[in-house]
């Protein structure tokens, strides 16, 4: 039986027809599947079309392939395909390969997180019980025959770059405190792993009535983006593309705004290497 996520998804996709056999053998003679992040027969499916081995038009007609196979099957297609065109579709005007990576970098940091590894890292001391509490409020589901393996680094992760209950400095305060700095330094590389410190200037000019002069003001803030190596599929041309991009905001961010700030700033950053690449 092989073990590799990936290839398991796409033979699922095989089993249940919604792929050929020459696609599944496309799929897994990529050169990019063993960089793929996916791991759910959505995900492959999504990840599929976004290597253009299945085009985007023909993705909601696919059900139709396994109810052509009297297996019974045509429920789990349909939800399937479902989801994969959630995974490549989205309010902001990226390919599916630049939809798909934002979802799957997300998901991605959700893997091996369980209520399981949070009591784990409770009775180890490296969470308090209000840290428990918060994170178990806020845990992920999981397809449990997809779902990665327990993990305490990366729930302890987790913890920081999702749930909240830390911070990236009370996680490096732990380390040489507790009796498993090996689960803290892992964690540690995680959490740096999924992180890039991005920069960003913010110029407002605004106009007076009464003095009949501009005044502009200057900020800068420090925005994390997820960092993790993307190839856009065959089709992409390499041009080169200028654009401007201009925001301004009058008021605070309101409380859990830091989500909504780092999600744009990684649409934003898509979008420059989408222009980038070209369509």
């Amino acid at each position: 039986m092989n073990l590799d996520p990936s290839r398991r998804a796409l033979d699922h996709l095989q089993q249940i027809r919604l792929l050929t056999d020459a696609e599944h053998a496309a799929a897994t003679n990529d050169p990019e599947l063993p960089n793929a992040l996916f791991r759910t027969p959505a995900e492959a499916l999504a990840w599929v079309v976004a290597r253009e081995i299945i085009p985007q038009a023909q993705l909601a007609d696919l059900p139709t392939r396994a109810a052509g196979t009297g297996t019974g099957q045509e429920n789990e297609a349909q939800a399937i395909v479902s989801e994969a065109t959630d995974l490549i579709s989205g309010e902001f005007p990226l390919p599916p390969w630049a939809q798909l990576h934002i979802r799957l970098l997300d998901r991605r940091v959700h893997d091996g997180v369980s209520a399981t590894a949070l009591d784990q890292l409770m009775a180890l001391q490296l969470i308090d019980a209000a840290q428990h509490s918060h994170s178990l409020s806020m845990l992920p589901t999981h397809e449990e025959a997809w779902a990665a393996p327990d993990s305490l680094p990366a729930t302890l992760a987790w913890t920081v770059l999702r749930a909240g209950a830390l911070s990236a400095e009370d996680l490096k305060a732990l380390a040489g405190r507790t009796a498993h700095d090996e689960i803290v330094a892992d964690a540690v590389a995680r959490v740096a792993g999924a992180r890039t410190e991005m920069r960003t200037t913010k110029t407002t000019t605004t106009f007076s009535v009464d003095s009949m002069d501009f005044t502009t003001s200057s900020s800068s803030s420090t925005s994390s983006l997820p960092s993790m190596p993307f190839a856009a599929p065959p089709s992409s041309s390499s041009q080169t593309r200028t654009f401007t991009w201009t925001s301004s905001s009058a008021s605070e961010p309101a409380p859990g705004g830091w989500k909504k700030k780092v999600i744009g700033v990684v649409v934003v950053a898509l979008i420059a290497l989408y222009f980038l690449f070209g369509r």
